[in-house]
């Protein structure tokens, strides 16, 4: 019965149409039940229930489906789709296995000669076959839609071309653990009773079922915004209309009466304005009130998101284009009337040799669709199947079945047509843009597609790597173990600085391709790949996958029709990547040998062009050679039918250490503007006439000024401005400090703006320490990084990974990166390298009353680090020099510094989600409390608002100990008992807990550690439980007597005795008493009251 109700249950929701908008169509089908049986048939019994069952189709092309109809009475028979007429299942069978006809997921009856069957025109039969065909259709007939009893392939697989896109299914979250696991229990027996045919037709199935569960089960979020209500008048606005109205009436009434009445109006108008004022005043108070309580809704519900809208770039607009402006749009952007046609041969292009190492065409294997899955991003939007990876990353069993029908894709080479369609969105690239030309397209595939063409990118990007195919030291873009953004920018800044300090000559051209990835004609890739020698199975894979590209866009609602991609390629596609880097090798690699690169003061030769994706740049030490390497692009690009952008590039001609803009250079046909006439931005670094970077400084201090000022300007609670400064403002700084040559006086000019909108933002004083900011040491530590600790590490990073680059042209260049006078990044990283090696020496060193061996062992030492592992050690050791700076400074300041004398007192880091959730009151007290900042008599008088510094109570010195835990005035009152009490109560409320708890049996005693032999492990039984350690597990009859207000008792039963310790836990059964007296003193008097 479950096989049975999980093969209906899937039925029912196949028929679910994908898109439940009025547009969907389905197929008109009629359907008469009869019984069905309670039980399934013993073995070799007939299958199908006793009923009477006949479903056709109305279409004008019908797929092929068997039809039975059972009669009381009658011989029942097997048809099989082609019109064959069987007498039994096994004959059925015996003849789908000879004649190769599709096997349907369900066999039906029928009565001898009275089949109904539909055409099936992939199959050729004989003639006789044919003419009863024709028969019996004449005897079908259409009837009633009957949607329930759908094919659940022929639903998903026959939907309309213009089907409108998917809602998104408001899927579990990631860590409601049963939720998935049921939903991949449900879905693994669904489709194990419901998957037949073809893989393609499989994967639709499957998708089409895991999509309308999902959204049965979960829901479906709402397209689109929700139309916003029309807010009702209030009183007060109410008011204020009726008041504006008495005051036009009052001035009409003004002029026409005599001098009498008007003061008495005069005085009337004044009432009636003074009123207004208020109200209008009330009324802006609400509105910003309902401002800043929109806004915190806002950042709570998605912070990140928040804080990207807030510090972002800013882009709006509406596209205003009509449906067909886009088409046409599209299809003179990605239409080819060339597609078919050759690019010909051309003298110059690579001829790469045979390839040493094999391309994998092994069928793929779980453990590459897991690792794409892992790595995967869960928030990732989904595509036209409407399934994001959340899905696969969270069902394992519907993982492995994908995976099964991924290999008989990759087996058959043919892929499923829904793979072939992609969901386009436009973003705007500015503020206020309409046109369609100030918008950029985002597109959506479906994630199953995505799966499958990230392991064919990565082995067919191994295959090119391996053979050399791909000159890394050129082309960085794409290629794992690179950098190629800092390798790039620092090697071109580094030829800079030293053809200026040098005076010598150097040429830097910056290109730019004219819409490159939507303008790569296919035959190029083709070209590319027959070229690099990639074996036939991946390419036809390849080609068949880009010859049925379709895309589609939404925009304002309407949906597009579908354009063919005749070429370019899909951005949101896994392999376009590593076949926009085989084409662009291509049109680069004859232009490297038309000149030596520069020479670097190290000895060094660089290449003469470095590309990252369509990023190009030409360096060479003369004008000439760079015309030359320019011919040598026009010539390729243009036979490749491509086009450069001459306004969007840049060259930079150096003459003896001097700009000089008097050399001209050309890209198919079109001058180049030089950096002076405009800077360039080019991975990440802008370049100037000034040859520096004075001009970035003034912008990285304008960026962070601003960003502040965004921050306060937020109308959001301090705290969550302290969060978007963490998150939001630091990490986007982070990169200009690191790329630019930013003097570390300059950050620390930066940092100081930042303490004081950190200390407002945390409601403390201007004369807070920035030691209680961002010390990661100190008795009380709060989630804040310090911006000249992030300037730092990110120099020590850049450099390191500089040094440490595949590349030996980076790694032995001798690159420097410029800090100031102040801190040298070099100097700083060998030290950091030398205290390493020195703590190997060491060792572990003992601490306190520790035994020998007892410290804490380092998880890495520096002598057995990878590089990665090494690079972040080092950045660990610059952060431990930061905070040995910050700690040295507490302990010169005697007011501030006070809690570096504490000892035996346990730190507390404050983390965000306790700062979230605590009061501003309650933060600020507990920055003030530790660092002294509290308004006692002492402080007072140092801050020059009282004359004398006395304890109001009792006359002696009110410092904040003794306000706190040291006046007898205060103790006789009970003040320290109050608190003593809330850290009792605390204690008792845990120890209830845990003496309620249910345990196993009783044990015999403690367990205790046993000690450890030098060389040795600890010694476990096999096949025993860790036991509880402590004294609560010893007993199950544990009583608990606490001292709250004064009401303790101590047990006669133990003792009588009017002394009152603060807990009392004992165990009649074991005769075991615990006595706790709690003390609540001042830090620094901890050790002596243990």
């Amino acid at each position: 019965m479950t096989i049975r109700k999980d093969w209906y249950e899937a039925r029912r929701l196949a028929a679910y149409p994908c898109s439940q908008n009025d547009g969907t169509h389905y197929i008109a089908t009629s359907t008469q039940r009869g019984k069905h049986p309670q039980g399934l048939p013993r073995g070799g019994a007939e299958e199908s229930p006793e009923r009477t069952d006949l479903t056709v189709t109305n279409r004008q092309q019908p797929r092929p489906l068997r039809i039975r109809s059972g009669l009381e009475g009658g011989a029942k028979t097997e048809t099989c789709s082609c019109g064959k007429v069987c007498k039994n299942l096994r004959g059925l069978k015996i003849h789908q296995t000879k004649m190769g006809c599709p096997k349907d997921p369900e066999h039906r009856t029928s009565m001898l000669g009275k089949t109904t069957v539909g055409q099936r025109q992939e199959e050729n039969h004989s003639p006789q076959e044919h003419q009863a065909r024709g028969q019996l259709r004449a005897e079908t007939q259409v009837e009633d839609p009957n949607p329930a009893m759908i094919n659940p392939v022929e639903e998903v697989r026959g939907g309309a071309e213009n089907e409108p896109r998917k809602s998104q299914v408001k899927w579990p979250a990631s860590n409601a653990e049963k939720d998935w696991e049921q939903l991949d229990d449900d879905l693994e027996g669904i489709l194990e009773s419901v998957l037949a045919g073809n893989a393609e037709k499989k994967l639709d199935a499957m998708v089409g079922i895991v999509y309308n569960v999902g959204a049965e089960r979960f829901g479906k979020k709402e397209a689109g915004k929700k139309g916003q209500q029309k807010e009702r008048t209030n009183r007060r606005e109410r008011e204020r209309q009726q008041i504006r109205k008495d005051l036009r009436t009052l001035r009409k009434r003004w002029k026409e009466a005599d001098q009498t009445e008007r003061e008495a109006l005069k005085k009337l108008r004044e009432d009636l304005r003074g009123r207004l004022k208020s109200l209008s005043k009330a009324e802006r108070s609400r509105a910003k009130r309902r401002e800043r309580q929109r806004k915190r809704s806002a950042f709570i519900s998605n912070p990140f998101g928040f804080t990207k809208k807030l510090l972002g770039a800013k882009t709006s607009g509406k596209l205003t284009c009509s449906k067909e402006d886009i088409e046409a749009h599209l299809r003179k952007t990605h239409g080819d009337d060339n597609r078919e046609k050759p690019l010909g041969d051309l003298d110059g292009l690579p001829d790469p040799e045979q390839p040493t190492h094999e391309m994998d065409c092994s069928e793929i294997r779980l453990a590459e669709v897991k690792e794409v899955i892992k790595k995967a991003r869960a928030g990732s939007a989904p595509g036209p199947s409407g399934i994001p990876y959340k899905v696969y990353k969270k069902c394992p069993k519907l993982a492995r079945r994908l995976w099964k029908l991924l290999k008989v894709v990759w087996r058959k080479k043919k892929i499923p047509e829904s793979w072939k369609k992609a969901e386009g969105l436009f973003c705007a690239k500015q503020e206020n843009a309409e046109r369609i030309e100030q918008f950029r397209t985002i597109s959506l595939l479906s994630v199953e597609s995505k799966i499958f063409f990230a392991i064919l990118a990565r082995r067919l990007q191994d295959f090119m790597l391996k053979n050399a195919y791909i000159d890394t030291a050129v082309q960085k873009g794409g290629v794992p173990g690179y950098s190629g953004c800092l390798e790039h920018t620092a090697v071109i800044t580094q030829l800079i600085q030293e053809a200026k300090s040098g005076k010598g000559d150097l040429a830097v051209v910056w290109l730019d391709l004219e819409n490159a990835y939507g303008s790569v004609p296919h035959q190029l890739i083709k070209t590319a790949l027959e070229k690099y020698h990639v074996p036939e199975h991946p390419r036809q894979i390849i080609n068949q996958y880009m010859n049925g590209l379709k895309l589609r866009f939404t925009v304002n609602g309407t949906t597009t029709d579908w354009q063919r991609l005749e070429r370019g390629i899909v951005t949101g596609c896994t392999i376009s990547v590593t076949l926009f880097i085989a084409a662009m090798n291509l049109v680069i690699k004859p232009a490297t040998e038309q000149s030596r690169g520069p020479m670097t003061r190290a000895g060094l030769r660089q290449p003469p062009l470095k590309a990252f994706m369509d990023d190009l740049t030409i360096t060479t030490e003369s004008v000439l050679s760079a015309r030359w390497m320019l011919k040598s692009l026009d010539k390729t690009a243009t036979w490749a039918r491509l086009k450069f952008k001459a306004r969007k590039c840049r060259k930079l001609v150096m003459r003896k250490g001097k700009l000089s803009d008097r050399l001209q250079l050309k890209i198919q046909g079109e001058d180049i503007p030089s950096v002076s006439e405009q800077p360039i931005k080019s991975l990440g670094k802008k370049f100037d006439a000034s040859l520096g970077d004075r001009e970035n400084c003034k912008d990285f201090k304008q960026q962070v000024v601003k960003g502040l000022q965004a921050i306060e300007d937020s109308d959001l609670p301090g705290k969550f401005k302290v969060w978007i400064y963490q998150y939001g403002l630091l990490p986007r700084i982070a990169w200009p400090m690191m790329m630019y040559e930013i003097p570390l006086s300059t950050v620390e000019e930066m940092e100081r703006k930042v303490n004081s909108r950190l200390r407002k933002w945390l409601g403390v004083p201007p004369s807070f320490t920035s030691v209680g900011l961002y010390s990661t040491s100190a008795k009380l530590q709060l989630p804040i990084t310090a911006m000249t600790e992030e300037f730092k590490v990110g120099k020590a990073r850049a450099l390191l990974t500089l040094e440490g680059s595949r590349d030996p042209r980076v790694s032995q260049a001798g690159i420097q990166l410029r800090s100031g006078r102040k801190w040298a990044v070099d100097k700083a990283v060998d030290e950091a390298k030398s205290r390493l090696r020195h703590s190997d020496i060491v060792g572990v060193v003992a601490q306190g009353r520790l035994g020998l061996g007892a410290g804490k062992v380092a998880s890495q030492r520096w002598g057995t680090a990878g590089p990665k592992e090494r690079r972040d050690m080092v950045q660990r050791e610059v952060r431990r020099k930061e905070e040995e700076g910050r700690k040295s400074l507490a302990v010169s300041q005697g007011v501030q510094g006070a809690w570096t004398k504490w000892e035996g007192v346990r730190s507390r880091c404050v983390k965000w989600s306790d700062l979230w959730k605590c009061e501003p009151l309650r933060i600020q007290f507990l920055l003030r409390s530790v660092y002294d900042l509290l308004p006692t008599p002492v402080n007072l008088k140092r801050w020059g608002k009282e004359k004398e510094e006395k304890c109001q109570l009792c006359e002696r010195r009110g410092t904040l100990s003794h306000v706190l835990s040291s006046c007898p005035i205060a103790l006789g009152q009970g003040r320290y008992r109050w608190r003593h009490d809330q850290v009792l109560r605390v204690l008792a409320c845990t120890l209830e807990e845990e003496r309620t708890k249910k345990r196993g049996k009783n044990r015999k005693g403690p367990k205790f550690i046993g000690f450890v032999r030098e060389g040795e492990g600890e010694k476990r039984k096999t096949g025993t439980k860790d036991r509880e350690r402590g004294i609560l597990p010893t007993a199950s009859d544990w009583n608990l007597r606490v001292d709250l207000d004064r009401r303790l008792v101590f047990p006669e039963e133990i003792s009588s005795t009017n002394l009152k310790p603060d807990v009392v836990l004992w165990s009649t059964q074991t005769k075991q008493i615990v006595l706790v007296e709690l003390t609540v003193p001042w830090e620094e008097r901890i050790r002596g009251g243990v």
